[in-house]
């Protein structure tokens, strides 16, 4: 690695060193989270819908957008990292 850079500075180039970023903490919208909240108590899609008097279309549409935005392989991923981050707000 301290050659590589070497020669890049000998090419001309500048080397810097740079802190990682901070990784991102998703935010869910306000249905989102009570989709979240529903998942959280092993909810199906079916269920969510009725709960929140949507179709179940667009309860599945929340459901992927909660994945999508936590980076989670499937419901029980989400439902661990949504307890883990605590992302939720009562």
């Amino acid at each position: 690695l301290i050659l590589a850079a070497a020669t890049l500075v000998a090419a001309g180039y500048a080397v810097e060193r740079r802190e990682p970023a901070a990784p991102r903490r998703a935010t869910l919208s306000q249905r989102e989270q009570q989709v979240a909240g529903l998942l959280i108590e092993g909810a199906s899609n079916k269920v969510i819908a009725r709960a929140l008097d949507i179709s179940v279309h667009t309860a599945k549409f929340h459901v992927t957008a909660i994945l999508d935005k936590l980076g989670a392989r499937n419901r029980a991923d989400a439902v661990s990292i949504l307890l883990r981050e605590r992302l939720l707000v009562a």
